[in-house]
């Protein structure tokens, strides 16, 4: 698996480059990438989430980005 990175600008040149060459892709999309992350404890993690699913379920949304991070630690606590 592999994950390619450009900038915007280059993003079509990317994508017939991968095509021209014959290599197939499951997706190939512009999206956010933080710059910055923050980190979320066990109860934060479980307010973001909420919030998360509030915003998916919402018709009117369209995409969804964040710049959280969580530790394996909290997310085997959130799935337990």
């Amino acid at each position: 698996m592999f994950e390619i990175r450009c900038d915007v600008a280059d993003f079509m040149a990317a994508r017939e480059g991968l095509e021209k060459a014959g290599l197939k892709y499951t997706s190939a999309e512009i999206t956010m990438i933080p710059k910055n992350t923050v980190a979320l404890d066990e109860s934060d993690a479980r307010k973001t989430f909420r919030l998360l699913d509030a915003l998916e379920d919402n018709d009117d949304v369209q995409e969804v980005f964040a710049n959280f991070d969580i530790s394996d630690d909290v997310m085997e606590a959130l799935a337990g």
